[in-house]
C-alpha cells in the first residue's frame, strides 16, 4: 500500500492507495467508525489510545479525553520499573511486553509515595500536596495536603522527620463507588491508619483519629472496636505468632495479597512463613517427611544446620472469606515485595519462570532466598545487588538504608528478573 500527501483547501489530507488503485481518505474517516475503533483500543491499552490521538488531527478531534480520575484511562497494566537521576523513567506493560521511557517533568519537587493501578501517587516536598500522576497521559489530580494525617501515625512529624525518613505512605487505593472518585492512603509510622479523601475535599478524613497501634497484641481495645464498622477482614485465617525482626516485633508470617490474572478481578494471597513455630512437632515431622511440601529448607548459620521456612499459595475467596490452596500456578510468575506485587503471564516474558514466586529486594522474606518453584519446590538464591557508593546491599529490612535508589544490581545490563524484583522492593525500583 502507498501512502500519497495531497494538498488542499482543507489542509493536508493522507490517501492510501493498494495494488487495484483504490484510495481511500483515512483522515475523514466517520466518526462514529473513529470512535468505535479508538473505543476498542482503549480496552485494550490506553497507550494505545493515545497513539490513535496523536496519529492524526481530525481523529484526536472526534475522540474524548478525560483528565480526571476516568477510570477508563487508568494504565494498570504498566509498571515503573526505573527512575534515573532527572525526571526520566522506565515503564513496562505487563500484558503486552511494551517498554518506554518517558520525561515526566511533573516529578520535579515531588517524592513518589506509592502507585495505584498505574497511577504515581506524587507528595509535594514542601507542602505535603498529594497529586495523582497519570504517567501516560500527563493528567495531575490535586488532593488535599497530607501533613495533618502524618501526624496520626508520627506525632512528631515535622520538617526533620521529611529529611530522616521521608517515607511514611506505604499503600495507596481507588475506589470509584464515589464521584468523584476517593483515594486511600494507608500510613505507617509510631502508629497505623488509614486516610482517605476525593478530589475537591478540603482536608483527609481518618479511619481513626487516634490511630492504631503497630503491634496488634497491645493494640488498645477500644482502637480495635472503632475500626470494625469500617474495615472489613479478607479472610478470618490469621495467625497470632510474633517474631523480631530489625528490633521490631513482627507477626512470624507476612502475607500478600497479588492480583490472580491480568483483569485484577481475583486474588492470590502469598504467605511466608519465617519459622514453623506456628506447627506442633509432630505437624512439623510429617511435613518433614513428604516429598510434595510447602517447606523450606535453608542452609543455617553453621555447616550442617539448616532452617526452616514455608511459603504458600492460596486462592482468595471473597464471598467465603477463606482461602482455598494453589499448587500449580501455571504459566504465571508472581512478583511480591513490601511496596508492590504483581503477577502475570510468562508468555510474553520467555526469561522468567513461570507457576514460581520471586521475593523482592529488601523485603521481609528475601533474606531466606530469591526464587521459589512451585512445582518442585525448588529454592534459587537471591540476585545480587550492591549500594551504589559500594559495598554489599543489606539482607531484608534495614533501618539505616534511606534512599532505596541507591540499591544497583552488581552487573550490568539489567535482567528483566532484576528491574521486577527491585520494583516490587524499593519505590523507585533500579536506578539507571
Amino acid at each position: 500500500m502507498k501512502r500519497t500527501r495531497c494538498r488542499s483547501s482543507g489542509g493536508d489530507r493522507y490517501l492510501c492507495s493498494s495494488g487495484n488503485n483504490e484510495w481511500r481518505d483515512w483522515p475523514n474517516l466517520p466518526s462514529e467508525l473513529t470512535e468505535q475503533i479508538a473505543s476498542r483500543l482503549l480496552r485494550y491499552d490506553v497507550a494505545e489510545y493515545l497513539r490513535l490521538r496523536a496519529a492524526c488531527k481530525a481523529w484526536r478531534e472526534c475522540i474524548c479525553y478525560s483528565s480526571d480520575l476516568d477510570s477508563r484511562f487508568r494504565p494498570r497494566q504498566w509498571i515503573m520499573l526505573s527512575k534515573g537521576d532527572g525526571t526520566r523513567c522506565r515503564f513496562l506493560n505487563l500484558a503486552t511486553g511494551a517498554c518506554v521511557q518517558i520525561d515526566l517533568p511533573e516529578l520535579s519537587g515531588h517524592h513518589i509515595e506509592s502507585s495505584t493501578e498505574g497511577l504515581l501517587v506524587l507528595r509535594e516536598k514542601t507542602s505535603d500536596d498529594i497529586r495523582l500522576l497519570n504517567p501516560l497521559t500527563r493528567a495531575l489530580t490535586d488532593l488535599p495536603p497530607i501533613t495533618a494525617a502524618l501526624r496520626s501515625v508520627s506525632p512528631d512529624w515535622s520538617e526533620d522527620w521529611k529529611t530522616a525518613c521521608p517515607s511514611r505512605i506505604v499503600y495507596a487505593g481507588i475506589s470509584d463507588e464515589t464521584s468523584p472518585p476517593t483515594v486511600a492512603l494507608f500510613m505507617r509510622g509510631h502508629l497505623w491508619n488509614i486516610a482517605y479523601a476525593k478530589p475537591g475535599d478540603q482536608r483527609w478524613a481518618l479511619v481513626d483519629d487516634k490511630g492504631w497501634r503497630t503491634f496488634p497484641n497491645r493494640r488498645v481495645i477500644s482502637d480495635g472496636e472503632l475500626l470494625r464498622p469500617r474495615l472489613v477482614p479478607v479472610v478470618n485465617d490469621q495467625s497470632s505468632h510474633m517474631i523480631w525482626h530489625c528490633g521490631i516485633l513482627r507477626h512470624n508470617v507476612v502475607s500478600y495479597l497479588v492480583p490472580a490474572n491480568d483483569n485484577h478481578r481475583s486474588l492470590l494471597m502469598v504467605r511466608y512463613y519465617s519459622s514453623l513455630d506456628h506447627l506442633s512437632p509432630d505437624e512439623q515431622r510429617r511435613m518433614k517427611r513428604r516429598k510434595r511440601t510447602t517447606l523450606l529448607k535453608l542452609p543455617g548459620d553453621r555447616p550442617g544446620q539448616y532452617k526452616w521456612h514455608q511459603l504458600e499459595v492460596f486462592k482468595v475467596d471473597l464471598a467465603g472469606k477463606k482461602l482455598i490452596p494453589v499448587e500449580n500456578m501455571g504459566h504465571r510468575a508472581v512478583f511480591i515485595g513490601d511496596v508492590t506485587c504483581i503477577s502475570f503471564s510468562i508468555q510474553r516474558f520467555p526469561s522468567v519462570y513461570g507457576n514460581a514466586v520471586y521475593l523482592g529486594m529488601n523485603s521481609h522474606c528475601s533474606i531466606a532466598c530469591g526464587v521459589c518453584h512451585l512445582n518442585d519446590n525448588r529454592i534459587e538464591p537471591r540476585l545480587e545487588h550492591v549500594l551504589e557508593g559500594g559495598g554489599k546491599a543489606p539482607l531484608g529490612l534495614d533501618k539505616t538504608l534511606r534512599g532505596p535508589e541507591r540499591i544497583v544490581p552488581l552487573a550490568r545490563p539489567c535482567s528483566l528478573e532484576e528491574y521486577l524484583v527491585c520494583h516490587v522492593g524499593f519505590k523507585y525500583g533500579i536506578k539507571d
